[in-house]
Formats: C-alpha cells, sequence, structure tokens
C-alpha cells in the first residue's frame, strides 16, 4: 500500500548528500573524473532498476489478469460472445493503473544527481571572506581539512524514502563497494560525511538542473540553526524570507532543507542557493537575507555557516 496516500501525506522529495575529501595528493581533476564516472554508473544502474521494476510490473500484472479471466470463464460469469483475450486485456489495465495508485511505481525514480566542488580561493570583500573562513570552520568541524586536498558534496535526489533501500542495492549489490568507478573513487576519498534532508521550500530552477557548461553561477550554501522557536514556526518564516528575496534579486535556485531525524551531522538547517558568479552577486544576496528580518539578519547570516562552490556535474 502506498503509505504516504493513505496518511494523505505527501511525498516527500529527499537529497541524500556525501561530503568528501580527496587526499592531500589528489588532484582536482582526478577527482573529479572518478566521481563523475562513479554519478554516470549510479544513474545507468538506476534507470536500469527502473525498467526492471516497469518489466515485472507488467508480468505480474498479465498473469493475474489471464488468471482472473479464466477463473471467470470457469465460474460461467462471462458471457458466451465474451472475448477472453479482451476480458484479459481489461482487468490487465486496471491491475496496472491500481499499482500506479498504491504500489512503490509512482514512489521510485531518482530525480537527479550533481557534484560540487567548494572553492578554495578567498573573495576579496573583507566581510566575505571572514564569512568563507567561518565555513572553513565548521567544515573542519566536520572532520575535513580545508585547503589539503579538494573538498566536494555529492547530491541524490529522490522521491520517498523507499528509495534508501534501492540505492543501497544499486551501490552494495550491483555495483560494488570495492569495485568499478566506486572502487576507484574510494582509493582517493581521504575523508566523508553522509546527510540526508527532506525538501521544505524551493524556487526557481531544481537543485540537479542539468548543467550548462557556459552558465556561470555559483553554488552559495548556509548551514544553521532554528533556536527557540517552533519548527513549524520557523519553516514558514525561512519560506517566507525565500519568496522575498526571490523577489529583488536573479535566484536560479533556491532550496530550503531540513535534515532528517537522526541522519547526518552538522547544523539541522540548509539553504542552498545558485546565483551568477561574481562577488558583487554575492554581497547582493547576502545584504539582501540580512536586510529580510530577524531569520535572516540573525540567523542565517549571523550565526549561520557559508560555502561556497560552483556545479562540475
Amino acid at each position: 500500500m502506498d503509505v504516504y496516500r493513505a496518511l494523505n501525506a505527501d511525498v516527500p522529495q529527499l537529497l541524500f548528500t556525501v561530503l568528501h575529501q580527496a587526499g592531500p595528493t589528489i588532484t582536482d581533476s582526478d577527482f573529479t573524473r572518478t566521481v563523475t564516472a562513479l554519478h554516470q554508473d549510479i544513474r545507468e544502474q538506476v534507470r536500469a532498476v527502473g525498467q526492471e521494476l516497469q518489466q515485472w510490473l507488467q508480468q505480474q500484472a498479465r498473469q493475474e489478469a489471464e488468471e482472473t479471466a479464466r477463473k471467470l470463464q470457469r465460474l460461467g460469469l462471462l458471457a458466451e460472445t465474451a472475448s477472453i483475450e479482451a476480458v484479459q486485456q481489461a482487468v490487465e489495465r486496471d491491475l496496472r493503473h491500481f499499482a500506479g495508485r498504491v504500489g512503490s511505481e509512482s514512489l521510485l525514480g531518482m530525480q537527479g544527481s550533481g557534484e560540487e566542488v567548494f572553492f578554495e580561493t578567498m573573495p576579496l570583500d573583507a566581510d566575505l571572506a571572514k564569512r568563507v573562513v567561518d565555513g572553513r570552520e565548521y567544515m573542519a568541524s566536520l572532520g575535513f581539512t580545508p585547503g589539503q586536498g579538494p573538498l566536494h558534496e555529492a547530491w541524490l535526489l529522490f522521491r520517498g524514502s523507499l528509495h534508501y533501500d534501492v540505492m543501497e542495492h544499486v551501490v552494495r549489490d550491483r555495483m560494488g563497494i570495492y569495485k568499478g568507478s566506486h572502487g576507484d573513487h574510494i582509493e582517493y576519498v581521504g575523508r566523508t560525511s553522509f546527510g540526508t534532508y527532506n525538501l521544505n521550500y524551493q524556487l526557481g530552477e531544481s537543485l540537479t538542473s542539468d548543467l550548462v557548461s557556459d552558465a556561470l553561477a555559483q553554488e552559495v550554501t548556509f548551514a544553521f540553526s532554528k533556536g527557540p522557536v517552533r519548527y513549524s514556526d520557523f519553516r514558514r518564516d525561512v519560506s517566507a524570507l525565500m519568496e522575498h528575496v526571490g523577489k529583488q534579486i536573479n535566484l536560479i535556485h533556491a532550496s530550503f532543507w531540513q535534515r532528517k531525524l537522526g541522519l547526518g551531522t552538522g547544523k539541522e538547517f540548509v539553504l542552498r542557493l545558485r546565483i551568477p558568479a561574481g562577488e558583487d552577486a554575492l554581497r547582493e544576496v547576502v545584504g539582501v537575507i540580512a536586510d529580510a528580518g530577524r531569520v535572516g539578519k540573525e540567523t542565517i547570516v549571523k550565526r549561520g555557516k557559508m560555502l561556497l562552490g560552483r556545479r562540475v556535474l
């Protein structure tokens, strides 16, 4: 049964993240090459799993339809002129429709994946540079060593927690931990940290929208905690802040995430922004957020930790 539909709940959109840093002797180009191959293999395996699911559901529906039609015929519930083939086709069609409404078919499917590399250069603007230093100290608190090897974050975006099991099956059983692209990448990784987040609110394009090679954009991430306020009120306030910011500046993408209960380390909330490249655009977005009220000024800009990067996949 589709638990989400039965409970009248939205199917959650989840972001599985992997912060991973290369060893100090690994170049950024080599690290990016291995992680790109890993992403490609994961995407291919996910497509294969989706096709296998569709084939299995079609086979099950066909077999059940054939059995049902024969049963109706044995019980004399079909008119003598009824076409057994037509009955089978009608039953199969209804079964497939039913499976799409209450089964796992409607939940599976990775929405996209992406890869971000964090900047190692420091902004010229003194205020922005201080925020970057704070962000690097935050990464150090998670066990990373900024400046000593490329630091990346991988994104896997999907709908419904059922996909946890599917992704585990893909990586562990179909791809293998120590072989192929996964094994190649593991040899380069010095430190990893995992997290899983629920999407609260989003503006603009998807976080994992296809990367346009000539697009000059930067990824801006704020990690923060909510403080002594109710969760529902805090989520509403940050969502309203995003709408306010989106009306004033060019937000290519903005998304607000909350870490799933007990899954991951670091700050509980993350605001992800995709804006035009350059310090002017960055300075503008920080200023607009700070001017948007107490949550923007105190929670996100003052106490939040800012990370800067660019997409490489």
